[in-house]
């Protein structure tokens, strides 16, 4: 159909064809009933015609035998005619005949006269004396008995003018009279005693009541015969209706109803014949695509559910319910094949009624006991098994054990993960059947529904592969990023424990060195392991380097696992500690840089484990960073003793030109760590103010021993030279690379809180926080020392003088914090008597 310009409507020729068809359009019932009224019309007609015509032939016989007992009485008059003329004998018996029997026209006895054929005697006396006509007289020559109707007239007339005797008397021969509507003539011989033909008879009857009998046989047979008939035809039609139509209509009916998607079945069509072979069809067919119907839904279902997931547990579970949820199998149950340990483990169950099984999701069971799941796994095919098909032996632990007790029919699905058998998908029926239970179609359908939850196991597996492989990048990354965010060395075992630990989900972690006589490994840092295991492994069940997984590890450089610590022999003096702490397995990575072992780093799981090879790849991988990082921060803690080692040397040089400062440069150091420590400093803080505390005099280098060591008071000039000695003390120490920022405390340690200090007057927080913590360490330490001008304050005395000062010369939450420290007597200030 061509559409109208925009895409509406069509042309209106095709508007007038569609409407002339509509108009002659009809149904089965309307086609019937005009073949039917046909075919009627045609038998009506026949059956008429036909009774018609035998109507006709028996009136007419009727009429025949009549004339042929004229005929008869005439020969027995003539027998006994007594010598009497003819025409006088014969004439009596005519006008005796005519007087009786009004439907008799006309009687004409024709003898032979004179050498011709005449009428000698006639009804009709004016016909007496005529030549008789050549069919007339036929009679007397062996024409035998002959009857004719009106029809025949014209052959009368012309078999008369052609037999007429040219030899007679001119005019003399009579003309044929014409035969009257609904009249017959019969010509007859007349025979004497001896049977010889002496004369012919002609007898006409008048038909008109035998065809008004005729016509009313004809009229009533028709009427009779057309009621009988659309009698007949009604019958039909009813039985046809009954019979036929009205199936057809429901059947009809039902192919609407099945397009529309209903299914229910053809209701009322009980038959032995085609009509109901062609319910039952239908029935099938409708039973066959709500089936179908309820595959695509379900397999659209199923395939929207399991797309939707990146989880192959979650996908496993929903192909479980769906196909429960179908309520055409009693359970479905998911099983992979462990690799590892060669055993099924359940993955996913789902069942459409209560069903008592041995086995629920995590269970393990061996494909040993399991023989048709071996099939499967082995073949790639599916297998289909009946309880009834198999003896006891057959059925063994499989049967009970795997497919429930109560299972009647089972069929068996191998689940593909790329080209890869990774798993058995079972479906279990626990009702008996008599028809298949798993026809080729349903099995069609759920391998299809199968393989769609293979698409989806591959790519959620594919999603798992790239999740992890990011999640262990996103953790490589952390964990290169703890252990180069610190050079402490104790925060980087202590990361490299933690992080590398978690990289997996282990439960504990630990890394150990080797001890001061390298003979055994010690833990140095680890991940919730307790006290208690530490304190064992470093002093009671030693781990021997070379000895034993970890120490191979050490000695050999390369990665071992241990998959179960109870059974393995080589774990065999460990395994107790373990049981203790809670582990089952664990990996043990050796920790090498330039190409030596440095340490081992162990990471412990709760349950056995096996560990695949892109799992070790990426652990070794991370303690090669980790061993790198480890001894980067073992290098920076040597530099950082060295160089503090140097510092040390370099004060106490300093504080030896001056006997009454020996150990000055220490005390401040210690004081101002403290200090630190009471504010809450960070590690590199506490440092770059303990190791400022170290330098912050290496100015008074250039200063004169008698300036240093003068007993007076200093002179305006003098002190101008001490108040130069920040300020040298940071040129001294510019060169040096500090990893913190020494030079600015150095510098500033002589800055008042009002900024009455020196050398730059800043004042408040303008002045660096370790200048003013160096500030409070610097005086107390001065005032609670003997000096050669004055002798050591007490330690009261001298806090006394800090907190009068407290808000000019010294910060004072600093002067707080410290007198706090010294009221405490600290660890610190112990340790400070100490050193001095």
């Amino acid at each position: 159909m061509r559409a109208l310009p925009g895409g509406v409507g069509v042309y209106p020729e095709m508007l007038g064809r569609m409407s002339l068809k509509n108009k002659l359009h009809m149904g089965l019932r309307g086609k019937l009933f005009i073949m039917v009224g046909a075919v009627v019309m045609i038998i009506a007609a026949a059956l008429t015609y036909y009774s018609s015509e035998y109507l006709s032939q028996t009136i007419n016989q009727e009429y025949c035998q009549r004339a042929e007992a004229f005929a008869g009485f005439f020969d027995a008059a003539m027998a006994n005619m007594g010598g009497m003329p003819m025409d006088k004998s014969m004439q009596g018996h005519i006008d005796s005949l005519m007087r009786q029997n009004e439907d008799v026209e006309k009687i004409n006895i024709y003898a032979p006269v004179g050498g011709s054929v005449r009428d000698v005697a006639s009804s009709d006396r004016s016909q007496v004396g005529k030549l008789a006509a050549e069919a007339d007289a036929a009679p007397l020559s062996g024409g035998g008995t002959r009857f004719m109707s009106k029809c025949d007239e014209d052959k009368k007339t012309t078999a008369a003018t052609a037999g007429a005797n040219p030899a007679g008397s001119g005019g003399d021969r009579g003309t044929v009279a014409p035969l009257p509507r609904n009249a017959i003539e019969m010509i007859s011989p007349l025979r004497d005693t001896k049977g010889n033909v002496i004369a012919s008879i002609g007898v006409y009857l008048n038909t008109a009541e035998r065809d008004n009998l005729i016509r009313s046989e004809q009229i009533r047979f028709g009427l009779i015969t057309n009621l009988g008939l659309l009698a007949l035809l009604g019958l039909f039609y009813f039985a046809f209706n009954r019979f036929m139509l009205r199936p057809m209509r429901q059947l009809t009916e039902k192919t609407k109803q099945i397009s529309g998607r209903q299914y229910d079945p053809v209701p009322g069509i009980d038959r032995h014949d085609e009509i109901g072979e062609l319910a039952l069809a239908v029935n099938d067919l409708s039973l066959s695509l709500k089936w179908r119907d309820e595959e695509v839904g379900l397999l659209l279902a199923a395939s929207a559910s399991v797309s939707s997931s990146l989880s192959v547990d979650k996908i496993l579970q929903t192909l479980c319910n769906k196909i429960a949820s179908s309520r055409k199998v009693t359970f479905c149950r998911v099983s992979l094949l462990e690799p590892e340990t060669g055993m099924m483990v359940i993955k996913a169950v789902a069942a459409a009624r209560p069903v008592e099984w041995d086995y629920r999701v995590g269970d393990k069971f061996r494909l040993e006991d399991a023989h048709y799941h071996s099939q499967v796994l082995n073949c790639g095919s599916l297998v289909l098994i009946k309880k009834d098909g198999l003896s006891t032996a057959d059925r063994g632990r499989e049967w009970d054990w795997v497919l429930t007790p109560d299972t009647q029919s089972a069929l068996l699905l191998p689940l593909w993960a790329g080209d890869d058998i990774i798993g058995v998908v079972t479906l279990g029926e626990v009702r008996s059947w008599k028809r298949a239970t798993f026809s080729s179609n349903k099995t069609e359908f759920y391998r299809t529904l199968v393989n769609h939850a293979a698409t989806a196991i591959d790519n959620a597996r594919l999603y798992e592969k790239a999740g992890r492989q990011v999640r262990e990048l996103s953790a490589m990354h952390n964990i290169s990023q703890a252990l180069t965010s610190t050079l402490n060395y104790q925060e980087v075992i202590n990361a490299v424990a933690q992080k590398v630990g978690s990289l997996f989900g282990a439960q504990f972690a630990s890394v150990l060195i080797p001890d001061e006589k390298r003979r055994n490994l010690k833990i140095v840092a680890s991940f919730n392991l307790s006290r208690e295991y530490i304190w064992a492994i470093n002093k009671k069940r030693r781990m021997p380097m070379g000895a034993g997984p970890v120490g191979k590890a050490f000695m050999e450089r390369k990665p071992f696992v241990v998959e179960n610590v109870f059974s393995d022999r080589s774990y065999e003096q460990w395994k107790h500690i373990a049981s203790m702490q809670g582990y089952a397995s664990l990996i043990a990575l050796p920790l090498v840089a330039k190409n030596e072992s440095i340490g081992v780093i162990c990471i412990y799981f709760a349950e056995p484990r096996k560990f695949d090879q892109a799992e070790i790849d990426l652990l070794a991988t991370s303690a090669n960073e980790s061993a790198i990082a480890i001894e980067n921060a073992r290098m920076y803690l040597d530099l950082q003793e060295a160089l503090v080692g140097t510092i040390r040397s370099l004060a106490e040089t300093i504080d030896a030109k001056d006997p009454y400062t020996r150990g000055h440069s220490e005390r401040v150091s210690l004081y101002a760590e403290a200090i630190g420590r009471g504010l809450g400093l960070g590690s590199e803080e506490l440092r770059t103010v303990r190791y400022a505390g170290y330098l912050h005099d290496v100015g008074k280098i250039g200063i004169p021993d008698a300036i240093l060591s003068k007993t007076g008071k200093l002179s305006l000039e003098e002190f101008n030279i001490i108040k130069k000695h920040p300020v040298r003390s940071e040129r001294i120490l510019e060169p040096v690379s500090f990893p913190f920022p020494v030079q600015p405390i150095v510098r500033h340690h002589h800055e008042r809180f009002d900024g009455k200090g020196y050398p730059d007057g800043l004042a408040g927080e303008e002045i660096p926080l370790g200048a003013r913590i160096l500030l409070v360490a610097d005086a107390y330490e001065a005032m609670t020392s003997d000096r050669p001008y004055r002798k050591a304050h007490t330690a009261e005395r001298a806090l006394k003088e800090l907190m009068a000062n407290k808000g000019t010369q010294f910060d004072p939450r600093v002067a707080d914090v410290f007198a706090k420290v010294i009221m405490a007597g600290s660890s610190y200030q112990r340790q400070m008597k100490m050193g001095a």
